[in-house]
């Protein structure tokens, strides 16, 4: 059956309407080229997953208050903060099928205001006054930076490595969505123990699917998952259909690829990724850790909110789009 928001957030729709109004005030300013800027961003936001994410696992193990409000508004604008910052750093015109902040405001402004975000993520974090998730928030930051840089300063031999490439995305994706789980969990005044353990493994499972399926849209038709095809591999970035194709080729088929990759010959590349197995390969894996992150919720008593994360999590590994 097909998995939907609506069918997703229905334990949780009274806090995501707390959630909408309370970040609108997060971002308030009265300079009006920060509106502007706000206004163009929240035009294009995308699902929010992962404040959806953070509800489901705080009404799982305990219950959602302002705490957890809070705590989902900060990582969703830590997360917004890094996009802006990321399509500046990649020279991006497109965010979600949509022009980027960088072509409407170019790299200053968009800086500044990747900056502003940053700001109220922060703010968001001491609005929660539990030093917990202030710290986890923080740290967040810095774990994203760190994925980000050892993404840059990899090695050519590092970057061609499927081992390495695990280890930046379980440093940028997985490590966010690891955070949204623990964010509930600590919301929910719960601590460290198995159960709070299982929700939080959960959560990273889920980014290391969600990361896997963005990979896999990169080898697919543009239009019909509303972003641009071949990004990884303008900016320099072999992501794992095609690492499972090199690690499993031929040197001369190697140099091939590599020229390829080089050149941004997409039609080769996306030729080889199916035949070579590389997005069969990829698939196997998603399905791999959506089965793990099921497997993390087997011991939760069954109620709407378990079937809720269950539904999350089938939406995250087979989505379209």
């Amino acid at each position: 059956m097909k998995q939907t928001i609506e069918q997703i957030t229905a334990p949780i729709t009274e806090h995501i309407n707390c959630y909408k109004e309370t970040y609108q005030l997060a971002l308030k300013s009265d300079n009006a080229l920060v509106q502007q800027m706000v206004k163009h961003v929240n035009a294009s936001s995308g699902k929010q997953m992962r404040p959806i994410m953070v509800f489901l696992c705080a009404q799982l193990c305990g219950k959602v208050t302002m705490t957890t409000i809070h705590a989902a508004i900060a990582i969703e604008l830590l997360h917004v903060a890094t996009l802006i910052h990321d399509d500046v750093l990649d020279e991006s015109d497109e965010r979600r099928g949509k022009p980027s902040l960088l072509a409407k405001f170019k790299s200053k402004a968009s800086v500044l205001g990747g900056d502003f975000f940053l700001s109220a993520a922060l703010s968001e974090a001491v609005e929660t006054q539990h030093i917990g998730i202030i710290e986890l928030i923080a740290n967040m930051g810095k774990t994203l930076v760190d994925g980000e840089l050892l993404q840059l300063s990899g090695s050519k031999e590092a970057i061609y490595r499927e081992d390495y490439y695990m280890a930046v995305i379980k440093a940028k994706t997985a490590s966010l969505f690891h955070t949204c789980a623990k964010l509930g969990v600590l919301s929910a005044g719960k601590g460290n123990d198995v159960k709070a353990q299982r929700i939080i493994e959960m959560g990273e499972n889920i980014g290391i699917c969600f990361q896997l399926k963005d990979d896999m849209f990169d080898y697919q038709d543009g239009e019909q998952i509303g972003k641009p095809i071949g990004n990884d591999i303008k900016e320099g970035k072999m992501t794992l259909p095609l690492l499972y194709v090199y690690e499993n080729a031929t040197d001369k088929e190697k140099e091939e690829i590599l020229e390829a990759f080089t050149n941004q010959d997409y039609a080769y590349i996306n030729q080889i990724v199916v035949e070579k197995g590389g997005m069969a390969y990829t698939q196997q894996k998603i399905t791999y850790y959506k089965e793990k992150a099921l497997q993390c919720l087997q011991d939760f008593e069954d109620t709407p909110t378990r079937r809720a994360l269950e539904q999350y999590i089938t939406l995250v590994a087979d989505r379209k789009k």
